[in-house]
């Protein structure tokens, strides 16, 4: 069995022919249909005409919360002012006759993880997302617990930090990659394109740059670009602004950890994200949890947990798409 795979980013569909034995052909991309109704089915509806012949179905990653089985976007994501309170499924059915089965974005890249990444032999399983917010899920018996509204493994709303509102205090902003970077490139008055949090923060803290700005000891650097690359770069050469943020980053992430250990206590947690390839990241989390654990003196499970990064990289939604596939139409194809 073929599928055509299609993961949904803001910037861009990631698409590939995918067998049930998770062999990848056709890969590509293209731009992200975001102006229209019309743009998004019609690009949709272009891809599946290229690969149409070798397909049975369409196994699609997507943002935002919406009911997996109807199809119809409840909330979030980069295609709500387009798609919400619709069928996803139902409209590309129209354009794309044939079976097809959707997944959230970061719950495809855990289901990626459970079928042929480092929780393949988990009954228990959490994977955890470090990207612009915090993707992931919670896995069972190899596959995902969604939860009545369809919102479980959501762990962006997570309270870990210490802020004046919400915001400052949710895991999409203490834990991700994106809210790292911002506050980095605030307190060393670097470049970034874009401020997500940042112009979020604007309308409940206006005076929160400020503050970060207060807190600054090394030097500026108005030329340069702020991106991760750059932000791990500062901290191995020893930027004490830098390190401080980085500790408080591990801090939150700790917490966010330890908050799943011990509400599901999974058999591992994986960690994936652009941010995971970082060689540090993975051994200063499993150290933070450790030691945390031990100052607990055994009230935690979060000890006990293997902590390892994820298997799957870039194109982990797109496997996860295939094993949501298969998990609904074709289970006895279904190997490890």
């Amino acid at each position: 069995m073929k599928c055509l795979c299609l993961d949904y980013g803001g910037s861009a569909i990631k698409y590939c022919v995918m067998d049930d034995q998770s062999n990848m052909s056709h890969t590509g991309e293209v731009p992200a249909p975001r102006e229209s109704l019309e743009q998004f089915i019609e690009t949709t509806g272009q891809i599946y005409d290229s690969v149409k012949d070798e397909v049975e179905g369409i196994a699609i990653s997507f943002p935002g919360a919406f009911d997996t089985e109807t199809g119809v976007l409840i909330f979030g994501g980069a295609y709500l002012h387009l798609l919400q309170g619709k069928s996803i499924t139902g409209l590309i059915h129209e354009r794309c006759p044939v079976p097809i089965a959707i997944e959230n974005d970061g719950k495809s890249a855990a289901l990626a993880e459970a079928w042929k990444g480092n929780l393949k032999d988990c009954r228990d399983g959490a994977a955890i997302v470090l990207g612009t917010g915090i993707g992931g899920g919670l896995i069972k018996d190899g596959k995902i617990i969604r939860g009545k509204h369809f919102c479980a493994g959501e762990f962006s709303a997570i309270i870990t930090g210490n802020g004046s509102n919400f915001v400052t205090r949710a895991a999409t902003f203490t834990c991700s990659t994106e809210g790292i970077v911002e506050r980095a490139a605030i307190m060393k008055g670097a470049k970034k394109k874009d401020m997500l949090y940042m112009e979020m923060m604007g309308q409940f803290d206006s005076g929160y740059a400020e503050s970060l700005r207060a807190k600054v000891t090394g030097p500026q650097y108005p030329d340069l670009e702020m991106n991760g690359f750059e932000l791990f770069r500062l901290l191995e050469e020893g930027d004490p602004d830098i390190k401080m943020l980085y500790d408080e980053f591990i801090a939150d992430n700790v917490h966010m950890i330890i908050n799943i250990a011990n509400i599901y206590d999974p058999e591992r947690i994986v960690i994936g994200g652009g941010i995971s390839k970082e060689p540090r990241l993975i051994a200063d989390l499993q150290a933070a949890v450790k030691q945390l654990g031990t100052m607990r003196y055994g009230m935690t499970v979060a000890t006990e947990v293997d902590l390892q990064p994820c298997f799957y990289r870039s194109s982990a939604n797109l496997y996860g798409a295939m094993y949501n596939y298969l998990q609904h139409y074709a289970p006895e194809l279904i190997t490890h």
